[in-house]
């Protein structure tokens, strides 16, 4: 591991040292002959569905109990429908959590709930992930991956999302290409392409040629983004990176052969990125520091809470999980921070800095 990362896994490590706790039979209780539901939010083949699959598999080995495990999808609102489903209508009993993905702590900042929606600080936090974001396209369209990046066979470029204009993820695309010089529009350079219900949806547009590029997380770009990069008809252009403690982008370690936005902007442009746009880039990367996150009802009792989240610690040092992880996510070293850690992460990103609300204006219009 280097240097790089090692503040972050300290984090990582402090946290469990915080919540290790003994556990005994009178939190078998609640879990003892019962399931455990993992609500998705989004449809299953999608990077979170992989990850809440993932961890299905497995943590019900380490809560007392040893309850059978489940993965239920409700896909719905960009993400939001089964967020809102856990915080006003599922019971705080801990035999119902949410597994969600979509960056849901990016989207509240950003002003992408609706009106009436659970704040996040409200929910119980178990633990939040790190990751990155990997952006794909088709080889037809980018035969030399992100060299062919300003140079592409067909313009528009469309770019396919899950959300509308509220959604950061929307606003990333945009700003990337705003940094490019590009512009949108039918009759200019690129196109975005929001509604998308799932990754899985948005593959299947990518495989029939209706949509060009494509953004997923590294777990979800080791399922079937992966299997068509292996085949020729994909390609990677860059990956979003991970933001060190002293501040330059690292690659993620389970896509460590993408080089970052940095290196690929850098070597197109021969310059540094910068501005605004930039800004909100490097904001919206900050923000995957939350981009998957575990978390029950508001109401959850301490005990169960506590239960729960030492599971989680105890399921991370596991080298059966550790070994189905690093298939799936190209690496051991996924960076996850549990308990008030998580939280305190979550509510980092709820404090953005000022120019993102300025670019966010921007691309609402």
């Amino acid at each position: 591991m280097g240097d790089r990362l090692r503040p972050q896994f300290a984090s990582v490590l402090a946290g469990l040292l915080l919540i290790v706790a003994p556990v005994n039979g009178a939190e078998e209780a609640p879990y003892k002959g019962k399931t455990l539901v993992l609500l998705n939010n989004f449809s299953p083949g999608g990077s979170s569905d992989v990850w809440a699959r993932l961890i299905a598999r497995h943590i019900g080995t380490f809560i007392p109990g040893s309850p059978n495990v489940i993965v239920q999808n409700m896909p719905g609102a960009v993400g939001m429908a089964a967020y809102q489903w856990l915080g006003r209508v599922a019971k705080p009993d801990g035999l119902t959590i949410g597994a969600f993905g979509g960056a849901l702590a990016a989207k509240q900042a950003t002003g992408g709930f609706p009106k009436g929606a659970l704040d996040l600080r409200e929910l119980e936090i178990i633990a939040s992930v790190q990751d990155t974001d990997v952006f794909f396209a088709r080889k037809a369209v980018f035969p030399r991956s992100y060299k062919s990046f300003l140079s592409p066979v067909k313009l528009p470029i469309v770019i396919a999302n899950l959300g509308g204009r509220i959604d950061d993820s929307y606003i990333r695309d945009a700003s990337i290409m705003a940094l490019f010089g590009l512009r949108r529009g039918r009759d200019a350079d690129f196109i975005q392409v929001a509604g998308f219900p799932g990754g899985n949806d948005a593959y299947l547009a990518m495989g029939r040629g209706e949509v060009d590029l494509y953004v997923t997380r590294v777990a979800g770009y080791r399922q079937t983004p992966l299997q068509e990069v292996k085949a020729g008809n994909w390609v990677p252009l860059w990956q979003g990176g991970i933001l060190d403690s002293k501040g330059p982008f690292a690659r993620d370690p389970g896509v460590r052969e993408i080089p970052t936005f940095v290196e690929a902007f850098e070597a197109l442009t021969g310059r540094s990125p910068s501005g605004p746009y930039w800004e909100y880039v490097k904001w919206q990367a900050t923000s995957r520091s939350a981009t998957r996150f575990v978390a029950a009802p508001p109401g959850l009792p301490k005990r169960i809470g506590l239960v729960l989240t030492t599971a989680w610690a105890q399921m991370l040092k596991d080298p059966k999980y550790l070994a189905e992880q690093k298939k799936v996510f190209g690496t051991e070293e996924d960076i996850t921070y549990l308990g008030e850690e998580a939280r305190r992460r979550i509510e980092q990103i709820l404090e953005k800095p000022a120019i993102v609300d300025k670019v966010m204006k921007e691309f609402r219009k």
